[in-house]
């Protein structure tokens, strides 16, 4: 009889993702690096006040390829975004919104260039006071990529000076990327976790990531590449990303900790 409800649970577990034994979180490899791609923000500029609550965000990109599907082999393992190679924009700490062509001429607004500037509204209405911007460039399939000119991060202000942001963007600090959003389940494609490091290196014996999947599952994590997880079903998850120093303490600033939900369906 104990054997019989032990397998009934075991399968519940396994059906609802939650059995920790089933779930893996592993290391794989960077893609290769796209030369000389690099990526900064030109509007709004680094501690401007704007007038309105509707901002406008004008980007310059270098080297990278915005709308295409990645040419990697990582590209036929995961599932893949309609928009293609795309930037990754974050509004506080908020999730990431995908932005991707037509992308505008310097000057005449028209055209595709090797260095091209892409402009448009924030989604959304900002309330007064400081924000910060964190914009990098991600593959098809979500990958950031890993190099300093692939991202970049400035205060703004609306309407006055409050400030409201509790991050020192030049200390360290961690960006959640993916999973994100929703998802189609698919027998043995595994979800990417990815996230970009700032102002510091990860190792065993110093800052490391802290992921916990569904309140359940905790991973310390020592290398910054991306990763697999393997196991989760169908249904709603939370990843809860941290990033700890030395002593393993969560490092100072409310970008260090970041929880997210995402659906496969």
């Amino acid at each position: 009889m104990k054997k019989v409800i032990f397998t009934v649970l075991l399968s519940f577990l396994s059906i609802s993702g939650f059995a920790s034994d089933l779930v893996q979180i592993i290391s794989v490899n960077e893609s290769p690096m796209s030369e000389n791609a690099a990526i900064s923000i030109v509007f709004p500029k680094t501690n401007k006040t704007e007038t309105s609550s509707d901002v406008k965000v004008q980007l310059r990109v270098r080297g990278f390829s915005i709308g295409n599907r990645s040419q990697v082999p990582r590209t036929n393992d995961l599932a893949n975004s309609r928009l293609g190679q795309s930037i990754h924009v974050i509004i506080d700490n908020e999730s990431y919104f995908a932005k991707a062509g037509p992308s505008i001429a310097p000057f005449d607004e028209e055209g595709n260039y090797y260095e091209s500037m892409y402009k448009f509204k924030i989604p959304f209405s900002l309330d007064s006071g400081e924000h910060s911007i964190r914009v990098f460039l991600a593959r098809s399939f979500g990958e950031s990529i890993k190099s300093s000119e692939g991202f970049a991060s400035s205060y703004f202000y609306v309407n006055s000076l409050d400030p409201k942001i509790d991050q020192d963007l030049d200390a360290p600090y961690i960006t959640y990327n993916e999973p994100s959003s929703y998802m189609r389940f698919k027998e043995q494609e595994p979800i990417l976790l990815d996230f970009y490091i700032s102002n510091c290196e990860l190792s065993q014996d110093g800052y490391k990531v802290k992921v916990i999947v569904d309140n359940k599952i905790t991973r310390i994590l020592t290398r910054w590449t991306p990763y697999y997880i393997y196991g989760l079903k169908k249904g709603t998850h939370k990843i809860k990303l941290e990033l700890l120093d030395k002593n393993d303490q969560r490092v100072e600033g409310e970008f260090n900790n970041n929880s997210r939900k995402f659906r496969i369906y």
